[in-house]
């Protein structure tokens, strides 16, 4: 008899009662620990380990994948029920062994180091009873399971919690059907957009199985193949690359923003972005992944092998893309690859870095320079700087960013000129670095026009009495703190509607609160914070505010603006 726990009773016996345990040998030298489980783990392997109900669905989807002679398996899947049936050997749930793969935790006959198999009815059984009353229906038994305990009627009313019960078919079925009468909850309204996207993300899942098993799966009448994983990238435009290996296919393009998804045998995984690059990476045999089949665990060796010929294949992508083609999260991963060391191919002479004008400059050109500049964010001044020849890197770009954090290290083996202070070589260069209220404002696009007449119906409603301005500075705004409040481009951080409208109320707040210029050393000590706090907080302006807001998105900005009589000058 197996000693391994059942869905009925999941325990570890120990073999001995806490009262009978021998007392340790203070001299001895070595103890022996024995690992013990409960039924707290029986609940967290049921109910936990899985996200929702495409995790159950797939747990029964890779069972039938793995049967002996499938070809094929079936998935339909409705708001109330999921049903999945192979056309493969089945499981004889006569025999002792049979109801065992299906009734105990752990059990079933793949092994760790089986490398063809993708489910066998291990762990898994735990999620997919979870999400529902469950019929496992293979030949001419059926095994019955409502862990909840919400059906009293039908094949299920004998079912409780762990505890199932397998009864006799009225007809034989050759494979198993597996069948999930959804609980309340376990999936998207059906009228709902999320619907579309839940069944378009299950066939996601099994996107590649068919490349890798030759066993079909088919989702609502529709195949879940993609074909070749090679054909992915086909149709790119820009540059893309393919490989072959023992381990795996990979097919890359020059499109980080999608991100690499990785599958593990044909089976979907993760998506990561960690690659700079876009595509997909087939591993040839199972990854080990971790409980929840959403990650690659550390310490897999086929993993390994794949990573080093992807980021192989990644850097000679990357030398196929002119400078001015790479994209943010490209240009940071070659410099942590350049200063990782783990890069054979040498790009001191791309122009990775960003300069303080948004142009680009490459690490020897840096390394040229007599000196050089730093600046965190948008500096005026510093653009003009880099228009008379100086080196100004911007560290809000995330490749200038790395450079300096690895320069900045003590173990850094990377030389760079001195630096010198952005602001004071502008002053000394007679470079504007002040604040300037924009007095044409016939000069502001559609975007800073929208800004500066919203803010000014907005200092209304607030009760502001100072006139609103437009600006150019390094800071968000600024006032006199008396007759006016000017904003500039760095006061809104989206260009989304609720979120810039949001911005200016609080930078408008901001400014009103100080009653002196904000312009130099501006105080933000405690009567500030109380002042600044207590306008925030008051009911009758979040009142004032969302009541505009309503407006807008009622009539529309132009509406609100003729209703205010507020217009450019």
């Amino acid at each position: 008899m197996s000693d391994q726990p059942t869905l009925a009773e999941f325990a570890v016996e120990q073999s001995e009662s806490d009262e009978q345990t021998e007392m340790l040998d203070p001299n001895a030298s070595n103890e022996t620990v024995t690992m013990t489980a409960d039924k707290q783990v029986a609940t967290y392997l049921i109910e936990d380990q899985m996200a929702d109900l495409t995790d159950a669905i797939r747990e029964a989807v890779q069972n039938g994948i793995d049967s002996p002679n499938s070809t094929r398996v079936l998935v339909s899947v409705s708001p109330e029920r999921s049903i999945i049936v192979d056309d493969g050997a089945g499981v004889d749930l006569e025999s002792t062994e049979g109801k065992r793969n299906l009734s105990v935790l752990g059990a079933g006959t793949k092994q760790r180091a089986d490398d063809e198999t993708i489910g066998e009815w291990g762990i898994g059984k735990g999620a997919i009873i979870a999400k529902g009353a469950v019929r496992i229906w293979s030949h001419s038994r059926a095994l019955h399971f409502d862990y909840r305990d919400q059906r009293t009627t039908g094949p299920w009313a004998d079912s409780s919690g762990r505890e199932g019960n397998v009864v006799e078919t009225e007809h034989s079925l050759g494979g198993v059907l597996v069948e999930i009468d959804h609980y309340e909850g376990e999936v998207p309204d059906p009228e709902s957009y999320r619907w579309h996207r839940y069944v378009r993300d299950l066939r996601k899942r099994f996107a590649y199985v068919h490349s890798q098993t030759d066993v079909d799966v088919i989702i609502n009448g529709e195949s879940a193949a993609r074909g070749d994983p090679r054909e992915a990238i086909s149709e790119t435009s820009g540059p893309s690359i393919t490989r072959e290996t023992d381990d795996a296919v990979i097919a890359l393009e020059h499109t980080s923003h999608e991100g690499l998804e990785i599958y593990s045998n044909g089976l979907y995984v993760t998506t990561s972005r960690e690659y700079g690059v876009s595509g997909v990476v087939v591993s040839k045999g199972n990854l080990t992944l971790n409980f929840a089949r959403n990650d690659i665990q550390s310490g897999c060796d086929r993993w390994e092998r794949i990573e080093q010929t992807l980021e192989e294949t990644r850097d000679e992508l990357y030398d196929e893309v002119p400078d001015d083609r790479l994209d943010d999260e490209s240009r940071e991963v070659m410099v942590e690859q350049m200063f990782s060391g783990s890069s054979s191919t040498d790009w001191t002479n791309r122009s990775l870095f960003q300069l303080a004008n948004e142009s680009r400059i490459s690490l020897t050109r840096i390394q040229a320079a007599p000196e050089i500049g730093w600046i965190e964010s948008a500096e005026k001044g510093a653009d003009k700087l880099v228009e008379r020849g100086y080196v100004v890197l911007d560290t809000s770009d995330p490749a200038t960013k790395r450079l300096r954090e690895y320069t900045d290290r003590d173990d850094a083996d990377l030389e760079l000129p001195s630096s010198f202070d952005v602001g004071e070589r502008a002053e000394a260069e007679g470079v504007w670095t002040g604040y300037n209220c924009i007095d044409d404002e016939s000069q502001l696009n559609a975007d800073q026009r929208r800004y500066l007449l919203f803010a000014r119906v907005l200092a209304t409603e607030l009760g502001i009495d100072r006139e609103i301005y437009y600006g150019e500075a390094s800071a968000d705004a600024w006032t006199d703190g008396r007759t006016y409040i000017a904003i500039t481009d760095s006061a809104v951080s989206s260009r989304q509607r609720e979120v810039w409208m949001h911005d200016l109320y609080l930078v408008l707040l901001h400014e009103a609160a100080h009653e002196t210029a904000s312009t130099d050393q501006p105080s933000h000590g405690h009567h500030f914070e109380s002042t600044y706090r207590s306008l925030v907080e008051d009911p009758a302006n979040r009142e004032a505010f969302a009541n505009l807001v309503q407006q807008v998105v009622a009539g529309g900005f132009e509406s609100v603006f003729q209703e205010y009589d507020v217009e450019s000058s």
